[in-house]
């Protein structure tokens, strides 16, 4: 075994998994795979001495008295911002956040649209900044079982959406579109506003149905995913990861246009013109018709497996890991 890595979030990430809860997981899985011994925080971890530096993902203020003790210990500190903001934060927050990621050795970001946003907020010297792809397992090329979702849910001809049901990810004005459509749904995934979810579920037609959270990875996700007919995140931030599986599987997907976005598949999905109903419900459209359909699922599988491969990012991580001083691999 090679350097030892610590990876660390916020005290509270985990009552509600999302999007960045699932990231922190997978990249231990990949850097384990690679001969990284990393380690998520928690009871089974070890002292902070035993490990060569500390993976933490997010700015929250919770997390704050870990990152203190890793400097404190004289450990690197490698940092995950995942933040994306709608709106300006206000002084007292940039400032904070400002004193937070100076005692960074790296603060890495999964796409340059990511870093650009962070910066325009809070100005972050280039040197410390690196790009490194979300990592997609290779679990997701496997032969999926379509006949795992159904023991658990009763649809079919279904669009999916992944992910916390939350304002932010928009899943009202896909249910109405859905509505407008008469096409069935699958919403995965807990919540954190409950009068959100409840209006989801008032608003939702008979044939859209809700799960909670699916464990990264496991079977019935890859079941859920590869029986889908489109995959859709028409979210206000950017799609999360569950968009890069899609593209794994090879599925369709919609979602609003974006530099993050563009920047991940670039032509080869369907773009709605605005978060609202009205516009989600021709992409969703245009995703079932295009001539060209069975060409862009291909293109972008290839686009994306070439850059999101477990493998590749796996590489990319540990060469930053090296370039930022840590040795024995």
């Amino acid at each position: 075994m090679h350097f030892k890595i610590l990876l660390t979030t916020h005290s509270t990430a985990f009552m509600t998994s999302g999007g960045g809860e699932s990231e922190l997981v997978q990249v231990a899985e990949l850097l384990n795979d690679s001969d990284v011994q990393a380690d998520i925080y928690g009871i089974r971890s070890r002292p902070l001495r035993f490990y060569d530096a500390v993976m933490h993902f997010s700015v929250h203020a919770d997390g704050e008295a870990i990152v203190r003790e890793t400097v404190n210990q004289g450990k690197k500190l490698f940092l995950w911002p995942n933040v994306w903001w709608l709106s300006a934060p206000d002084p007292a927050e940039i400032s904070r956040i400002e004193a937070f990621v100076q005692r960074a050795e790296r603060l890495l970001f999964k796409s340059s649209a990511e870093l650009a946003h962070f910066n325009r907020y809070i100005p972050v010297d280039p040197g410390k900044c690196v790009v490194v792809g979300s990592g997609i397992s290779d679990r997701f090329l496997l032969p999926a079982d379509k006949d795992l979702l159904p023991t658990v849910c009763d649809v079919s001809d279904y669009v999916l959406c992944l992910g916390l049901i939350e304002p932010i990810k928009n899943q009202l004005e896909l249910i109405r579109a859905l509505n407008q459509l008469d096409m069935n749904g699958l919403m995965v995934g807990g919540f954190r506003d409950e009068e959100y979810y409840r209006q989801c579920v008032r608003e939702a037609r008979r044939g859209i149905h809700f799960l909670p959270f699916i464990q990264p990875c496991s079977a019935l996700l890859r079941s859920a995913l590869a029986s889908a007919m489109v995959v859709a995140e028409p979210s206000l931030d950017p799609p999360g990861r569950s968009c890069l599986e899609g593209a794994f599987v090879k599925q369709p997907l919609v979602m609003v246009d974006g530099d993050w976005q563009r920047e991940h598949f670039d032509d080869n999905v369907w773009y709605a013109a605005s978060t609202r109903a009205p516009d989600i419900v021709p992409a969703i459209q245009a995703a079932l018709t295009d001539p060209d359909r069975d060409e862009k699922i291909e293109s972008n599988y290839e686009r994306v497996y070439a850059r999101h491969s477990s493998s590749t990012v796996a590489a990319d991580l540990i060469r930053h890991l090296i370039d930022a001083g840590l040795t024995n691999y």
